[in-house]
């Protein structure tokens, strides 16, 4: 079969597309602690590694454009040091009538495959906001997590306690330990103007 010489690809897109591999290319490449510290002399790859790292790597237009469209990675799921523990997300939100609801997001592994991609990257947010890296985003989250639940105006929330749950993975060969431990990592008592339409 012969390409259609009328159908041609736009520039643009094609500039998209490259431009798109050159930040993921830069983003993903290797990280070593020893390039970081001042008395490491590296050579060969190591050099072009580290130049990456401290020159190019750290600049605005990269990370803009990674965070900007969801498609920077790191690469915790592999070598060297791969992820140790399974975790999730949650909120213990109490309502004015004393009544208390767990507000979840649903896990990747429990969601048909068609729904796995839409929901990865806030089930990602959702499952490292413990950080405290991140207890910037803390307030506004809980506060889109008692909008979310205000369901009934005579029984508003009136508090969101966000919580992680953790559970190491064992080594090969050990148990495995059924529980996961329970963090309360922000408790927000809810302004009831945030609640009033359009706040």
């Amino acid at each position: 079969m012969t390409p259609d010489p009328g159908r041609r690809t736009p520039v643009w897109i094609k500039v998209l597309v490259y431009f798109h591999i050159l930040c993921v290319v830069i983003w993903t490449l290797p990280v070593r602690n020893e390039l970081t510290k001042p008395n490491v002399r590296p050579i060969g790859t190591d050099w072009l590694l580290a130049m990456n790292l401290r020159h190019v790597r750290t600049q605005p237009w990269v990370k803009a454009y990674l965070f900007g469209t969801g498609t920077w990675q790191y690469w915790d799921m592999f070598a060297p040091n791969p992820a140790n523990s399974d975790g999730y997300g949650d909120a213990l939100v109490k309502f004015k009538n004393g009544e208390e609801r767990t507000y979840w997001y649903p896990r990747i592994r429990d969601v048909p495959i068609p729904g796995k991609l839409p929901l990865e990257r806030f089930r990602k947010f959702f499952e490292r906001a413990g950080d405290e890296n991140t207890a910037y985003l803390w307030l506004p989250f809980a506060r889109v997590v008692a909008r979310d639940m205000n369901k009934d105006p005579n029984n508003p929330p009136v508090l969101v306690i966000l919580r992680s749950h953790r559970q190491p993975i064992a080594a090969p060969g050990k148990p495995q330990q059924t529980e996961y431990t329970v963090k309360e990592y922000f408790r927000y008592v809810v302004e009831p103007w945030m609640l009033k339409e359009g706040a």
